[in-house]
């Protein structure tokens, strides 16, 4: 019993004719009626009655026929499936990043994942929260790891929450505040600061912290350059709010202050809704959430 023939007997039933089951899966009459006979004798019951009009399946017949159709429609849910695969082993993942992603561990993340899946291609562009947010709008970038104030919402993106990664302040090395290990952040209300620029959303989540404290900060340079503000802050200009892991491992002559108050960056993976997401995003998205999932319990 081949596949072609329970095509063949499921277009007969439908058809009700052999020429127009033949012409409309594009073989010639005599090889439908061979391969029907063949499959009958297989069989040793006949399928069809015939007459020099039309075709009519037997109640065997009809029988068959119904298994024939659940027997195809399973291989083609299979063939989808597979297809779904193929798919999401080629083209292109376009992925907006900001900087410091390093509390999920961004690289290694991504190095895992093309280890998986290596026909995929990245392409990958940093720019701020707001901008990134933009081109997932537009379709320009599939997914974009941002910052986002938490329960944030969006009628076009949805946000998939990763982690939290704790601001600190970088100070010189002189200033009062260095040796202390915590503060409060109304401490620095006369401090002038290097602030992040205000395309970046973690430049109004470090605004409203501030306020919370009591203060409005006296911003005296704005940059989205780490390494210029922590040069700044090393030659005595201000103060500045980073991410930890900025300050870490790095050659610049600064102390770190952490806050007794938290000022958090809400790491989320941004995906558009409302659209058909391909196989790679889907699987982009699955593995990311399991990744961080596994960090943190590797934390624990």
């Amino acid at each position: 019993m081949e596949i072609h023939q329970l095509q063949y007997v499921v277009e007969v039933a439908k058809q009700r004719n052999f020429t127009r089951a033949a012409d409309e899966i594009c073989v010639t009459q005599s090889t439908l009626s061979h391969q029907i006979a063949k499959l009958e004798d297989e069989l040793g019951i006949k399928l069809f009655d015939r007459n020099s009009r039309t075709v009519y399946p037997t109640e065997a017949g009809e029988e068959f026929i119904n298994h024939a159709k659940t027997v195809l429609a399973n291989l083609e849910i299979a063939r989808q499936s597979i297809q779904t695969y193929i798919e999401l082993l080629k083209g292109t993942l376009r992925i907006g990043v900001i900087a410091s992603l390093g509390k999920i561990d961004y690289a290694n993340m991504l190095a895992k994942f093309h280890k998986e899946h290596q026909g995929l291609n990245f392409e990958i562009v940093q720019e701020g929260t707001y901008s990134l947010l933009e081109k997932i709008r537009a379709r320009e970038l599939d997914v974009a790891f941002v910052a986002v104030a938490p329960q944030e919402e969006d009628e076009d993106i949805a946000f998939y929450h990763l982690a939290y990664d704790d601001y600190v302040l970088a100070v010189p090395p002189i200033h009062l505040f260095a040796g202390r290990e915590y503060i409060e952040l109304a401490e620095a209300a006369k401090e002038r600061f290097i602030f992040h620029p205000a395309s970046d959303r973690m430049h109004y989540t470090c605004m409203e912290a501030c306020a919370q404290a009591g203060f409005k900060p006296q911003i005296v340079c704005q940059s989205n350059h780490s390494p210029t503000c922590l040069a700044l802050i090393s030659a005595g200009m201000g103060i500045g709010f980073f991410p930890l892991e900025k300050v870490t491992g790095h050659n610049f002559n600064i102390a770190v202050v952490k806050l007794k108050q938290p000022v958090q960056k809400n790491i989320v993976l941004a995906i558009a809704k409302h659209v058909s997401l391909s196989p790679a995003v889907v699987a982009f998205n699955r593995f990311v959430l399991n990744w961080v999932q596994a960090l943190k319990l590797e934390e624990r």
